[in-house]
């Protein structure tokens, strides 16, 4: 019974190392007779990410696997091509916080070096010297005997200051953008890692309106009302989305 199965991953593979090869034309051919047989086959699909043009739609992509077939060796592939077209696209901020995830979630996976140092690198182009080094302890003990290369040494240790703690407040942030509400927490989840994965910080907020539970779906937060409405100005053009601006002070 399982034969089929294993004769089918083969497939992939080998799909995959004609891509590699740079055989794209000839793996493109084959992609609609795929995905018509199997449409919900996570290799399939990601296949067909790897060969689609438009970003925004392969990230989907990417992102429906993760969230489908979490258990699949394509969603820990997908999760390094959302963090490489971060990397890729100049966006450090979102590729630093998808990497560092990866090497918890998937310590086994064999480019976990490759992963690690896009990460650094990303910490260091955003000049985020105290996560690079946090990360970095992290994983030297959890991968004891990888070689980071010069990774290790480009990190800098954090400058002690005389500032009282008192002096650095918080700044306020009482401005959030919400997406959707919804009485289904998968559906308001759903929304979540779709906006995630396009690098926003989102939340989901438990709130009570007119005697009913709803999920709230927020991204957060932002000192102006002004700053949030360019955010959420960008997230309905990229991703179709309604939003309000809401003013939500922390108490």
């Amino acid at each position: 019974m399982f034969i089929p199965f294993i004769l089918f991953g083969q497939n992939i593979d080998m799909y995959l190392s004609l891509l590699d090869d740079g055989q794209v034309f000839g793996v493109k051919e084959k992609i609609p007779e795929l995905v018509s047989k199997y449409p919900n086959e996570p290799g399939v699909m990601y296949l067909q990410a790897l060969l689609t043009i438009d970003g925004a739609k392969a990230l989907e992509t990417y992102s429906k696997i993760i969230e489908k077939f979490p258990q699949s060796k394509y969603s820990v592939e997908s999760s390094v091509k959302i963090g490489e077209y971060f990397y890729a696209r100049g966006l450090y901020s979102q590729a630093s916080r998808q990497l560092c995830l990866i090497p918890r979630q998937y310590p086994r996976y064999p480019g976990i070096s490759r992963v690690i140092s896009l990460m650094a690198g990303s910490f260091q182009a955003i000049g985020a010297q105290d996560s690079l080094k946090y990360y970095m302890g992290i994983y030297q003990s959890m991968f004891p005997n990888m070689d980071f290369g010069d990774q290790a040494s480009k990190v800098k240790p954090i400058v002690n200051t005389d500032l009282k703690v008192n002096s650095l407040k918080p700044k306020s942030k009482p401005y959030i953008i919400q997406i959707g509400a919804f009485g289904n927490i998968q559906n308001a989840k759903r929304l979540k890692l779709q906006v995630s994965q396009i690098g926003y910080n989102v939340e989901i907020k438990v709130i009570e309106t007119n005697g009913r539970t709803l999920n709230a779906v927020r991204i957060v937060s932002y000192k102006s009302k002004s700053e949030a409405e360019r955010v959420g100005k960008v997230v309905k053009n990229r991703l179709g989305l309604d939003y309000r601006v809401l003013y939500r002070p922390k108490k």
